[in-house]
């Protein structure tokens, strides 16, 4: 660490605890050696814990430091103090020697036991200075060195005997306390963690969370800001790629979660579930990647690319890390409604086998209705949409719903017009001046449309509906004249020749009854019944 390596009491060559006479003398001393372009002997700077290079100028600042009370104690968590001089003194001449197996060895037995007291209170400290200078890298892992330095240190910085140190670098006058030095002891490796790089912050914060010592809550509450703004920066990173290109929704929340998941998990072992920064960040980030969700599936929903298996992961991720009842709710709800999507799947599988039968019917039906009430336009009508509802109900089944009423509206569609169609030509002029010509006509074209209509699979009101009309126009077809073979036929000519009903008044039937009047009375007949079922 920088601050070991560059530490003030490294710069003078002095050891914590150094009396102000004795810095004045080493300080004076080593600006000899250095106008004397020599190195100094015999000190405690220790090279072999790295390359230290002394000018006139290093000497004097690191002396400066080393004059107020709470600069001094700053250098002092990261240097080397003689707490024991039977133990302490041969492990120094072996850092000297650069012998770090026999400093460790040393070192390592008084703090074995895992109790801090007076006899090794100063191995503890020393112990973990050596770890966190770095000089033991290659030995192990960084994050290893790092948590063997931080657990030596806080159990030194927790223990009772913190105020022989703190009496040892500082003045009596100095007051603090063991919360205020763990905070300062942590600050400074935080922010050396942070420089160098080899440890991530999450490591480091890993590494806390596993120690025990007064000042974790308040150290750790503090921590916690920095992730928690770094997670709503990438909130807003994936809201920008989401909306820019919904298309690449799942992407932007792979990133969101590779990029969060070890702080939120972090964050949730420090704060817990029910503190209201952790609910906080949490819910945004469970709406975001149900966002995500959603608008992967909105997007290609109606398409080719089936998207519930991915959006249905987003949204049981999101319910994952949700915390508040109405980040849960609303999750909960579209979890449902995408299962009930999926479980639709063979249905909408069918329906879009006959989506372009469909389409054809649907503008059929469309432009049929600015059409002119003919039975040319209703036949038209009747024969395109045959074949196309034909295959339809190859695929649904003729028990089919969704068949049976798209049937049912082209039949009706159809019906309607040959209703209209009939009762305009039987209001005509010739009609009333009792030429029948043209109505026979229409009546017989009319039938034989009818015809074709009842062939289609009905549902059971618009079956009612269809027989009430065929049975009148049928009637109706009877009282023209109009036979059965002609009007069955499927190219019944208009200009066919048919008995026609005669107005001669010698022209009756067996009751005495003209045959014009049956006519007319069958005209009423079908004009009632066609208001009835209308």
């Amino acid at each position: 660490m920088h601050i070991i390596q560059n530490n003030p009491y490294r710069t003078v060559g002095l050891l914590v605890g150094a009396t102000a006479r004795e810095q004045e003398r080493q300080v004076k001393r080593l600006k000899q050696f250095i106008e004397a372009e020599q190195d100094p002997q015999d000190d405690f700077s220790f090279p072999t814990l790295g390359n230290l290079h002394r000018t006139l100028d290093k000497v004097n600042e690191a002396a400066s430091k080393l004059n107020l009370d709470s600069d001094k104690m700053s250098s002092a968590l990261f240097w080397f103090y003689k707490g024991n001089p039977i133990t302490d003194e041969p492990a120094f001449d072996a850092i000297k020697e650069a012998d770090l197996d026999q400093v460790i060895n040393i070192w390592t037995k008084l703090t074995s036991n895992g109790e801090v007291s007076q006899r090794n209170a100063s191995a503890y400290s020393n112990l973990g200075t050596l770890y966190l200078s770095g000089i033991l890298e290659g030995t192990n892992t960084n994050e290893a060195i790092l948590e063997q330095g931080i657990s030596l240190k806080l159990k030194f910085l927790e223990s009772d005997f913190i105020k022989d140190f703190k009496a040892l670098a500082t003045d009596e006058t100095f007051k603090t306390t063991k919360k205020e030095l763990q905070l300062l002891f942590l600050n400074q490796v935080q922010s050396e963690v942070e420089k160098s790089g080899t440890v991530t912050s999450n490591k480091f914060l890993d590494i806390l969370t596993k120690q025990e010592f007064s000042a974790k809550e308040d150290f750790l509450k503090g921590f916690v800001q920095k992730p928690i703004e770094q997670i709503e920066k990438k909130i807003e990173e994936s809201k920008s790629k989401r909306k820019a290109n919904k298309a690449n929704s799942i992407k932007a929340a792979n990133s969101l979660l590779a990029d969060t998941k070890e702080s939120i998990k972090q964050l949730k072992s420090i704060l817990g579930t029910t503190n209201i920064k952790y609910t906080s960040i949490a819910d945004k980030l469970a709406m975001e990647f149900f966002a995500c969700g959603r608008d992967y599936f909105m997007h290609f929903k109606d398409t080719d690319t089936d998207p519930s298996d991915y959006s249905m992961k987003l949204f049981k991720n999101a319910k994952s890390y949700a915390v508040g009842n109405i980040a849960k709710q609303q999750i909960d709800e579209n979890i449902k409604d995408l299962q009930e999507w999926i479980d639709d799947k063979p249905e909408r599988d069918k329906h879009k086998k006959v989506e372009e039968d469909l389409k054809f019917i649907t503008s059929k039906l469309e432009r049929f209705q600015n059409l002119s009430d003919t039975v040319s336009n209703a036949k038209d009508l009747v024969d395109s949409c045959k074949p196309k509802l034909a295959n339809i109900k190859s695929i649904l089944g003729s028990t089919d719903d969704f068949y049976l009423k798209l049937s049912s509206a082209v039949a009706n569609n159809a019906l309607g017009m040959l209703v209209t169609a009939v009762n305009t030509a039987q209001e005509s002029i010739e009609v009333r001046i009792g030429d029948f010509t043209t109505l026979r006509s229409v009546v017989r074209s009319a039938l034989s449309v009818s015809e074709s209509i009842g062939s289609f699979d009905l549902v059971s009101s618009q079956r009612t509906h269809y027989s009430k009309n065929h049975t009148a126009l049928k009637s109706i077809a009877t009282q023209l004249g109009v036979s059965s073979s002609s009007y069955s036929s499927s190219s019944s000519s208009s200009s066919t020749s048919t008995h026609r009903p005669t107005t001669s008044s010698s022209s009756s039937s067996e009751e005495g009854i003209p045959d014009w009047l049956k006519w007319v009375g069958g005209i009423i007949l079908f004009i009632i019944l066609i208001k009835a079922c209308n």
